[in-house]
């Protein structure tokens, strides 16, 4: 027996396609065309049913609302006069600075706080939790701008907005007490300072008013008076900066008790990712079940190695549904700005602190060097003048503590929030979900894509099927069935050659010991073209001719020729010209193989059809007398009539089915057409394309000497 040309690495020769200018995305498209108008009530069924489906579930799932708020967040105003931080009473300068620098996704992260959910909630007596209440509420910043959308979702359009309107005032509202809280400390410091120094005040001028009445004393002497003067100015500022050291250390107080209580951090984005155990899991019960499905395809049921594999598979089904699909992988932290502010706060609070203790010791030490010149002045005159700057700085101290409380009831009232509302919500603009004028787009264009998907796998297991009886769809043997090859399963091919060289032996001893009388002359036909038909005709030619040498190979597509492809040689000279006369059947005739010629075609012929009617018989018979089988190799019967006239004048013929791409309506039109002209002669149906299956003859056809079947075009 002569060797068979080697495997190249290409895909086998049955499994290549009839000719290079339909390309497989073609095939694919023709076919799932063919399928929707040959099942369009069930693609129809399926893709209507879809819709109404979800416009049922559209208008009976419960409607929910959601309206929304565009805030604006950070100051407007970033170019003002800057704060000067040692005045008496600075509300708020470091926030003033650091608010202007805050970006919308962290004002976004704070406006979802538990205490604003709860102030919504006693504000309009929802029969809510915060929690409830925070799961309808979204806050989302607009890109590149400071911009805010505040979402609320809820069952009707009106307590939506209601909703909104009223966490976005809250949050307003909270922004505004952090502001205020500075000036709220100051005027409780201050309400407490107050009355006492009223009372030093009027203490002091009725002290003086008491000396003067006992010493009838109206004033004092210039030099006197000027000394007294000088450190009772010295002792006014004293007192004035003491002051200054109690409301810092009350407003210091007051902000490291908010520090303590808030934060430093919050969380601007979450990043959410898939489970890697629950992938992990997947992964390992995709194995077992492809080891399970191994098991039960060589053992029973009841077999040990099948019961522990389905054991270890419901265990990771168990596993796997205990494990969320998604986990939090990762979480952006952004700080605080309320915490960035009151330290700063703090911080400048210290630093007046320090700085006012320091010019009070400066003070004193001044106060110290005047004793000597108040020593020397006269008793009565130093108890006057001293009365009289006491109640001046008596009263002083408490006009500073009026205009300080001033300042503070301003600064409460006018605090400025760092949110402002552009545009509150409205219950006519509230979008409804589920919408019918959302869903009805998307419901169509899924249930087209559904029909598809059903039409398709109906036709892909017709055409399974088919491949797995087309015996009894055609009424005709299956003679040989020809196994595919798949580049993929690298290590399957060797003994996937060999069954295939094993199929075609298979099939040349069927032909010669089936028929009672010889085959002489031997037509390939098929349905349609990228059935394998070229390649089966070629390679059975040539393991025929290793059996019984003096094969002949005929290309009778004079339309679309590939045999001279598949065979490697030229097409020159061929069937057309013996069929006109120009050329005869030895000089047309080429040598391929020891034992095996082959007479190619080339496509000059507009209609064959009068050239096989009129001289291909006597061709045929001048064949009969130099070869011992004659094989000719015929267009697709679905296309064109050629294979019919060809058909017609042989003495068998054999019908080539891809095993999973013959259409079922295809392969039966084909033997219609033969049995309407009265053409009996096809010996059997070859599948090609067969599905291989591993079993126990593995390794026999593995030790056997593999030979690779030529690669083709068809």
């Amino acid at each position: 027996m002569s060797e068979m040309m080697p495997y190249n690495g290409h895909h086998g020769a049955l499994g290549e396609f009839e000719g290079q200018s339909q390309p497989h995305e073609g095939r694919d498209a023709e076919r799932l065309y063919r399928a929707i108008l040959k099942r369009w009530r069930i693609f129809a069924a399926v893709a209507g049913g879809f819709a109404a489906l979800v416009i049922l579930g559209t208008l009976a799932a419960p409607k929910s609302y959601t309206t929304s708020v565009r805030l604006l967040a950070g100051r407007s105003d970033t170019s003002g006069a800057p704060v000067d931080n040692t005045t008496a009473l600075p509300v708020l300068n470091a926030l003033v600075l650091q608010s202007g620098v805050q970006s919308a996704e962290t004002f976004a992260a704070l406006a979802q706080q538990r205490d604003i959910a709860t102030s919504v909630i006693s504000t309009l007596d929802l029969k809510a939790t915060p929690k409830q209440l925070l799961g309808s509420v979204s806050v989302q910043p607009v890109v590149n701008t400071s911009l805010l959308n505040l979402n609320v979702t809820w069952s009707s359009p009106e307590r939506s907005a209601e909703i909104a309107n009223a966490f976005s005032s809250a949050f307003v509202e909270e922004e505004r007490d952090f502001v205020r809280s500075q000036a709220v400390a100051a005027i409780g410091f201050l309400s407490k300072e107050m009355p006492d120094a009223a009372k030093e005040m009027h203490e002091s001028a009725s002290r003086l008013a008491r000396f003067q009445s006992a010493h009838g004393y109206i004033d004092a002497t210039a030099h006197a008076q000027d000394v007294v003067s000088r450190v009772s100015q010295l002792n006014g500022q004293i007192d004035q900066l003491t002051v200054d050291v109690k409301e810092a250390q009350a407003l210091l107080g007051s902000t490291t008790g908010q520090l303590a209580a808030m934060s430093s951090t919050v969380d601007s984005a979450k990043q959410v990712a898939q489970n890697p155990v629950a992938t992990d899991l997947q992964t390992k019960l995709a194995d077992v079940q492809a080891q399970l499905n191994e098991a039960e395809q060589k053992y029973t049921p009841v077999h040990p190695a099948v019961i522990a594999l389905r054991q270890q598979r419901n265990a990771l089904l168990a596993q796997i549904a205990t494990q969320p699909q998604a986990v939090v992988s990762s979480t952006t932290v952004a700080p605080n700005p309320l915490y960035q502010s009151l330290q700063q706060q703090a911080s400048t609070y210290r630093a007046r602190i320090m700085g006012d203790q320091g010019q009070i010791k400066a003070l004193r030490a001044q106060v110290r060097a005047n004793k000597p010149s108040m020593n020397a002045l006269p008793q009565q005159a130093v108890a006057f003048a001293s009365l009289q700057e006491d109640a001046k700085r008596a009263a002083n101290v408490y006009n500073a503590l009026a205009q300080k409380y001033s300042d503070a009831i301003v600064a409460k009232t006018t605090a400025i929030s760092d949110i402002i509302v552009v545009q509150p919500a409205n219950a006519d603009s509230a979008v409804k979900r589920p919408s019918l004028k959302t869903n009805l787009p998307i419901a169509i264009v899924l249930g087209l894509f559904l029909g598809l998907a059903v039409v398709y796998i109906l036709d892909l297991i017709e055409r399974k099927g088919a491949g797995r009886d087309f015996a009894r769809i055609l009424g005709l043997p299956v003679v040989a069935r020809i196994p595919a090859f798949d580049e993929r399963k690298t290590k399957a091919i060797p003994w996937v050659h060999s069954m295939t060289m094993e199929a075609f032996l298979h099939l040349c001893v069927t032909l010669r010991l089936r028929n009672r009388r010889p085959i002489k002359t031997l037509a390939v036909l098929s349905a349609r073209r990228s059935e394998g038909k070229s390649t089966v005709a070629f390679n059975l030619a040539k393991t025929l001719s290793t059996l019984q040498p003096g094969v002949l190979l005929v290309d009778a597509d004079m339309r679309q020729p590939t045999l001279h492809t598949i065979a490697a040689c030229k097409n020159e000279i061929g069937l057309g010209e013996v069929l006109e006369g120009t050329s005869t059947l030895d000089a047309a005739v080429q040598s391929v193989d020891p034992g095996l010629d082959i007479l190619p075609c080339h496509p000059d012929n507009a209609n064959p059809i009068p050239l096989l009617q009129s001289r291909f018989e006597t061709m045929l018979e001048t064949a009969r007398k130099t070869y011992s089988t004659v094989i000719v190799d015929t267009p697709a019967l679905g296309a064109v009539s050629d294979g019919l006239m060809v058909a017609a004048q042989v003495d068998g013929s054999l019908f080539v089915v891809a095993a999973d791409d013959t259409e079922e309506s295809d392969a039966r039109r084909a033997i219609g057409q033969l049995s309407l002209i009265g053409i009996d002669n096809v010996l059997g149906i070859v599948v090609n394309k067969d599905a291989v299956v591993v079993n126990d003859y593995d390794d026999y056809f593995a030790r056997m000497h593999t030979a690779a079947l030529t690669a083709g075009p068809a």
